[in-house]
């Protein structure tokens, strides 16, 4: 408990000398603020300038905020984990009592806390649907791996902090599994389904039309490839801090 209070405090403390960190970590609730108030506002004025509904797709909307969630805490933890590789710092959690598997667990844990708290307030409070509840759980274990998986990526693939900015910003373009899911027709839409986040949309627009067996599959599917890419980037980190 007391190595876990250490590693808590030693974050605090980082997060506020660094405003990246800091926003990162506030970027869900500007994100939830924005999708109850901006969106239906913006929507509004559009629907009166242009003729425009946009609520019609307020589902593709809440799925892409449902990615960008876990992006967002999954790119700050990466950078957690960068930071401290560059220090030195996990050698030394090695060759302590917590271990480098004890440090693995708190850094990818807290972000899979994160997700998941703010995933069910942005599905519960953003106000654009109603969401059902057993859609809402099909969706937020593949929202939980999200994270982990995103901060994996950066440590297992970035070899410093810059890289680390460069190759989050690569991940943004993730964003289209969502929009392939919601806009092209299939077959050809399966060509999205290297994406992570088109399963977890693919889930939730097949949930929100009644098609629970469909959603199933896709929340089957997409939890067991977040299960395989997690463990897959964890081998690679764990090899590259070795």
């Amino acid at each position: 408990m007391n190595r876990t209070f250490h590693l808590i405090r030693g974050d605090l403390r980082q997060v506020t000398r660094d405003p990246m960190l800091a926003f990162y970590l506030l970027a869900p609730l500007l994100l939830l603020v924005v999708l109850r108030f901006g969106v239906p506002a913006g929507a509004m004025l559009l629907e009166e300038r242009t003729g425009f509904d946009l609520a019609v797709h307020y589902d593709l909307i809440l799925s892409i905020a449902l990615f960008l969630t876990p992006l967002i805490l999954g790119v700050m933890t990466g950078f957690l984990m960068l930071d401290e590789r560059d220090e030195k710092l996990i050698d030394y959690y090695a060759v302590t009592p917590l271990s480098k598997r004890g440090y693995l667990r708190y850094r990818l844990f807290l972000p899979v806390l994160l997700s998941v708290v703010y995933s069910v307030f942005i599905l519960t409070c953003s106000g654009l649907v109603p969401v059902r509840l057993w859609n809402m759980l099909m969706i937020l274990p593949m929202a939980a791996l999200s994270a982990p998986v995103m901060s994996l990526f950066l440590g297992a693939y970035a070899s410093n902090k810059v890289e680390g900015m460069a190759l989050s910003k690569g991940v943004g373009l993730l964003v289209f599994g969502p929009v392939i899911a919601y806009f092209i027709p299939f077959p050809i839409q399966a060509l999205g389904a290297v994406f992570p986040a088109y399963w977890s949309s693919k889930a939730y627009f097949t949930g929100s039309a009644s098609d629970l067996p469909a959603a199933l599959l896709h929340a089957a599917t997409g939890t067991l490839y977040h299960i395989l890419l997690f463990r897959m980037l964890l081998i690679r980190f764990i090899r590259k801090t070795d």
